[in-house]
């Protein structure tokens, strides 16, 4: 299935019926995920359902999907490219998802190692949208390069608050992703960063797999920083 489709049209949902999914479509869920490509292989990633969460940005759901690591670096930048194919995915399939901050597993002890949070289901209402509701920032805000197809797929990215924090630089043969810094009070109550950066990258490579375009993504940082951003890598 061609996840690219799902990019101009999904929409976050935050009403759901509250109809839930049996074991069997649950199992479906969890080896699906298992046949998305990952940001980095060697950095692995555990999924574990649950049915109650609590937090800041909590969305009553009938299911949510906790992704969580090992504390290795580029997890949360793994964990937002492979969330995302998931949630184009349910896109194409009609079910209703949304990503969410600080909400954690209510029957969990909390460690540390739980990256981020998708809830999902049957949704109230609408699940797709067109591409002139989408509230993004211009082109011209997130790159030197707007008539570039694939810089146009990021440009339709969710991220965290709507902060849209990525900005993509052509230079020669390159592409350099730069993640925005963000300055108090936000930096204080949002640090998900990382993980709307593995998001971005994710509509990046599948623009590249629909347009026919290799996709290599280096991490780098500390070199040819922006003002008001840092450099998070390099596409060729």
């Amino acid at each position: 299935m061609d996840l690219f489709e799902a990019i101009n049209k999904r929409k976050s949902c935050r009403s759901y019926t509250g109809q839930p999914f049996d074991q069997g479509r649950l199992d479906e869920f969890r080896k699906i995920i298992d046949c998305f490509k990952p940001l980095y292989p060697d950095v692995p990633l555990e999924y574990r359902f649950v049915t109650e969460t609590e937090g800041l940005f909590k969305v009553e759901a009938p299911h949510y999907l906790i992704v969580s690591g090992q504390g290795k670096e580029g997890e949360p930048e793994n964990a937002g490219f492979i969330g995302e194919q998931l949630i184009l995915w349910f896109d194409r399939h009609d079910i209703g998802s949304v990503w969410l901050g600080k909400t954690r597993d209510v029957q969990r002890n909390r460690t540390g190692k739980d990256i981020i949070t998708i809830a999902f289901g049957q949704p109230q209402g609408e699940v797709h949208r067109d591409e002139s509701e989408f509230k993004r920032k211009s082109i011209d805000e997130i790159t030197n390069a707007p008539d570039d197809p694939c810089v146009q797929a990021v440009r339709l990215a969710p991220s965290g608050m709507n902060l849209q924090p990525w900005y993509l630089e052509k230079a020669d043969s390159k592409t350099l992703l730069y993640e925005q810094v963000l300055k108090p009070p936000v930096s204080l109550a949002y640090r998900k960063t990382a993980v709307d950066m593995g998001i971005a990258l994710c509509h990046y490579a599948l623009a590249c797999r629909r347009f026919g375009k290799p996709f290599s993504f280096e991490r780098q940082s500390g070199l040819g920083d922006k003002r008001g951003y840092r450099l998070f890598g390099a596409l060729s």
